[in-house]
């Protein structure tokens, strides 16, 4: 009886470590577009099935120059080999988030969008910036004005 449970475990033990295996594994990320062309009207069960992956050609060659940025804006792990990136295997199961990315990679209009929050954020951190600038230097100031009076008491009181 306990030769079966040990079995038991341990086969539970290794289906469950390969399945984290298979998801954790890192393979090479593939560019998802829209299968619109062969669209019928159908029941669809997995969001998946509105995707395919694409082929060299079907992608803009900007494409493979700004994917990094878009993965690490993302915070995306990857790992690149050779001009090759490679991505988690869960990562790719989700083909909705992996087009929306494509996407990001080949629109003009998000880098435009990523521009303006950028120099939005330099204005802020600018602002932010000076303002604790002008509070350090009221409180030094402060400081200074507070120990030049206690100096000057302390002195009178020796006197």
């Amino acid at each position: 009886m306990k030769k079966k449970i040990y079995i038991t475990l341990a086969t539970l033990i290794l289906l469950l470590s390969a399945y984290f295996y298979w998801e954790n594994r890192y393979v090479e990320l593939k560019p998802v577009i829209s299968a619109e062309e062969k669209y019928t009207r159908q029941i669809i069960f997995f969001d998946n099935d509105l995707y395919k992956f694409a082929k060299p050609n079907e992608i803009s060659p900007s494409y493979y120059k700004n994917i990094k940025w878009v993965l690490d804006d993302s915070r995306v792990d990857y790992i690149e080999e050779n001009g090759v990136i490679y991505v988690r295997n869960k990562f790719l199961n989700d083909m909705n988030m992996v087009w929306n990315y494509t996407t990001r990679a080949t629109s003009t209009k998000y880098f435009k969008l990523e521009r303006e929050k950028d120099s939005i954020y330099l204005i802020y951190k600018k602002e932010y910036v000076e303002s604790r600038r002008k509070k350090i230097e009221s409180i030094l100031k402060t400081i200074k004005t507070d120990s030049i009076k206690f100096d000057e008491d302390h002195e009178n009181k020796e006197n």
